[in-house]
């Protein structure tokens, strides 16, 4: 396992929340088969098979064999037959290859996820919350965007960022030829990463 995954500085409060969502919005769908394209630290498919009382068949994928994924491989071109997966979790993935390579990698998600894709994109861009808590309801958070970001990609390992380099116009208009956006939500924490929750269309392949 590469040691940066190992740490608490890299395990953040709000990365735990990423780790929340991409669980919850999974076990949500009551999956058999999961796919996790990009394992990282490996606690989302601990927490799943936890979760999931043994009975949810996670395998692990990642081009970096040195987080040991069951699979090494590429998201552009998975080692998988079609709908081979309930649910496939893509987080935090498609921004280190170039974006003219993300309706290649969506793609494949479609091809082998059955129900759901889970997946998530770096947002740099700045914003303002507003937590607030009223009467009978729970705790909302807020968000509004800063205006004044600037565009350039914050991070020498991504091609690409929403708001830097790409507009979320853009990977919007990339997702919904293949899918359809379920939910669209940011991490309140930490809002670079922001969620779309996809249910395939019926597309000719």
């Amino acid at each position: 396992m590469d040691d940066k995954y190992l740490t608490l500085g890299y395990n953040s409060k709000s990365r735990w929340l990423s780790y929340w969502y991409q669980v919850s919005e999974t076990l949500e769908v009551f999956p058999s088969d999961v796919l996790v394209a990009g394992k990282g630290s490996g606690i989302t498919e601990n927490t799943i098979k936890l979760l999931g009382n043994g009975k949810v068949n996670v395998v692990t994928l990642d081009i970096n064999d040195a987080v040991s994924p069951d699979i090494v491989g590429d998201v552009t071109n998975l080692p998988f037959g079609n709908d081979a997966f309930d649910v496939v979790i893509c987080c935090q993935v498609l921004e280190h290859i170039p974006f003219d390579k993300f309706s290649v990698a969506l793609s494949e998600l479609h091809r082998v996820a059955k129900k759901r894709v889970v997946l998530s994109l770096p947002h740099r861009r700045k914003h303002l919350k507003i937590a607030f808590s009223l009467p009978f309801l729970s705790e909302r958070t807020l968000i509004i965007k800063n205006p004044f970001t600037k565009k350039r990609c914050a991070s020498r390992q991504h091609h690409w960022e929403i708001g830097r380099g790409v507009s979320g116009k853009q990977v919007v208009r990339r997702i919904s030829e293949l899918f359809e956006i379920e939910k669209e939500f940011l991490n309140e924490i930490n809002c670079v990463h922001r969620f779309y929750i996809l249910k395939r269309k019926i597309v000719s392949r």
